[in-house]
């Protein structure tokens, strides 16, 4: 009663417990040869699956598009129980080192068909009981040393397809159980037999399908491929083209052979002196060694002069010559040649003496010579400098004098009449960048002529505008320069205090019973324009204030410069609009003014 009831405990629990094999879509979890298999082959997968059940022992993921496995990728899901991953045509480019860490039962994995290009050396570390690894369809190129980490159950290793240029001679150093090696259909044109010593069980070595370069390089693996049975298909050589398609074994050892290889030395160009000795010589590789003679312009050497010495019985070889007593019949090309039964290969050596360089000497006549004409050429040069500075110098010289001369004022002079009519002296002065001349009576007329007269004669400033005179005026007594404005300044008495006006009664009138303020200032009455054609009016001649004949038109200029003159006096001034009793065509005799303060009254 009590095993009854045991018995259908254990069948409710069995009955309660969710079934391993009921796996979430999109895989198929069945018994397969006694294993726990899940098939989620072709099913769009990017991951590993997380949602199997830990115990699974078998995982196929075929044909899925997985770029990268990751740190852990199955032990981080809980697939720890794993024996056997199928990861065939799934797109994988990158394997992390550590991606099947922590697999410790884990004996197969396949991902042939994948891109991987480079696999770390400790990408399966741990993964002792590692029997059987398919890395076939990978784009590897080329095993480094030590390629795989210490795997000493691993029996069959598979990179066919996996387009190897070059293995290491120790990449399979830590796989001494390998039994099976398959390197067909790969890039390899050379091994060495080295790469496989370590193999003490290793019974199959698949190699066919490569471009087998059939030398010297190759002779040593094929002579131990050959005695070691492990070949089941024959190896054809591809190059040279010689050896193309022909099977190793038809061939001897000494058929794999390199062609020749010459190298000159020092030098390709060697360089002796006359009447010495002289070495050169070529450095020679060759398996079998190569056949080493040298040519001088292409002909054999028979000179006996001449000692050509080789080092036999090396992989490489020099061959040396020497040339004693060298003169010219010894200078040309010299042509090492090497060859054996590839091929023939050949150097040039080109033997030169130093050149004789002959220069022109000039005599003692021939350096009088080039020294008289050097002179010359340096005093022509000479000569032109001093031209060309003295020339500068003048016109600089002449510039100044023009600058000068346009500052300084032109003098004026006077005739007899008009130092009767005037009989004053004329002083020259510079007024305000201008130049004027001022005439002052002398001294003792100082005594008869109150109010004091002066009489300024104002030059036009520069540049200035010149008019002709009239041809009644043209004759050479006239002054030289042309003169713009004639002012006539009257010194007048404003003393208040003076009541008598009759003294000077055609000058101002001045009251006096109230004071003013006292105004100093110019006015200048502007004088009819010139006509155009001819450039002077038709009043005839007149006489200047100074007694002067000079006929002054004033220009636009001087017209301006009077307008500006007289809008400059304030509407208040006393303006002069008669001629002053001292004037030279009055002959009434000046009164007796007392002088204060002046008053410059322009005409």
């Amino acid at each position: 009663m009590a095993l009854a009831l045991v018995f259908l405990l254990t069948l409710a629990l069995a009955f309660a417990a969710p079934d391993w094999t009921d796996c979430p879509s999109p895989c198929h979890c069945k018994w397969i040869s006694g294993k726990k298999t899940a098939f989620c082959k072709k099913q769009g997968l990017t991951q590993v699956p997380a949602y199997l059940d830990e115990g699974m022992q078998v995982l196929d993921l075929s044909q899925n598009f997985i770029p990268k496995l990751p740190r852990a990728a199955f032990q981080s899901v809980g697939l720890i129980n794993l024996q056997r991953i199928y990861l065939m045509n799934s797109g994988i480019g990158e394997v992390h080192k550590e991606a099947f860490k922590d697999l410790t039962i884990l004996v197969e994995i396949d991902l042939s068909n994948n891109n991987i290009v480079q696999l770390h050396p400790q990408t399966f570390y741990g993964n002792e009981r590692l029997r059987i690894l398919y890395l076939t369809g990978n784009p590897l190129r080329q095993l480094t040393q030590a390629q795989f980490p210490v795997l000493p159950h691993l029996r069959n290793l598979d990179l066919e397809r996996c387009q190897l240029q070059f293995i290491h001679k120790d990449a399979f150093v830590h796989l001494g159980a390998l039994e099976t090696l398959n390197l067909k259909n790969n890039l390899l044109r050379n091994l060495s037999e080295a790469t496989f010593m370590s193999f003490a069980h290793l019974k199959t070595l698949l190699l066919e399908g490569n471009p087998w370069r059939c030398d010297c390089e190759l002779r040593g693996f094929r002579n131990w491929f050959l005695s070691s049975n492990l070949y089941s298909v024959s190896l054809l050589c591809y190059e040279p083209e010689i050896l193309a398609d022909q099977r190793w074994e038809d061939l001897g050892s000494s058929e794999f052979a390199c062609v020749p290889q010459v190298f000159a030395f020092p030098q390709q160009q060697v360089q002796a002196e006359a009447g010495g000795n002289i070495s050169f010589g070529c450095h020679v590789l060759g398996d079998p060694e190569p056949k080493v003679s040298w040519l001088f312009e292409g002909h054999s050497i028979n000179h006996t002069w001449l000692v050509i010495e080789a080092e036999e019985g090396l992989p490489d070889k020099w061959a040396n010559i020497t040339v004693y007593n060298v003169s010219e019949i010894d200078v040309g090309v010299y042509t090492c040649v090497a060859k054996n039964f590839l091929d023939s290969v050949e150097v040039n050596v080109s033997l030169v003496l130093p050149e004789v360089v002959t220069a022109t000497t000039l005599s003692k006549s021939d350096t009088t010579t080039v020294i008289w004409w050097g002179i010359v050429v340096i005093s022509v040069v000479l000569l032109l400098s001093t031209v060309i500075t003295i020339t500068a110098m003048c016109c600089a010289r002449k510039r100044n004098h023009a600058m000068h001369n346009r500052n300084m004022q032109a003098s004026v002079s006077f005739t007899d009449q008009e130092k009767k009519l005037l009989d004053v002296s004329i002083a020259t002065t510079t007024d305000r960048g201008t130049g004027s001349s001022e005439a002052i009576g002398p001294p003792e007329m100082d005594m008869m002529l109150e109010p004091p007269v002066h009489i300024t004669i104002e030059r036009e400033p520069l540049p200035m505008v010149v008019f002709p005179p009239p041809p009644e005026f043209s004759t050479s007594t006239l002054p030289a320069g042309a003169y713009g404005n004639i002012f006539i300044s009257v010194s007048v008495s404003r003393d208040p205090n003076l009541v008598d006006i009759s003294r000077c009664p055609d000058l101002l009138d001045l009251p006096h019973n109230r004071p003013k303020p006292v105004y100093h200032g110019m006015a200048t009455l502007p004088r009819r324009p010139p006509a155009p054609i001819p450039k002077y009016d038709n009043m005839g001649p007149r006489v200047t204030a100074g007694g002067s004949s000079t006929l002054s038109l004033p220009d636009a200029a001087a017209a301006a410069t009077a307008n500006a003159l007289v809008s400059a006096v304030p509407d208040d001034a006393p303006i002069l609009t008669e001629l002053p009793p001292t004037h030279p065509t009055n002959n009434k005799k000046p009164p007796l003014c007392v002088p204060v303060a002046q008053e410059f009254v322009s005409l």
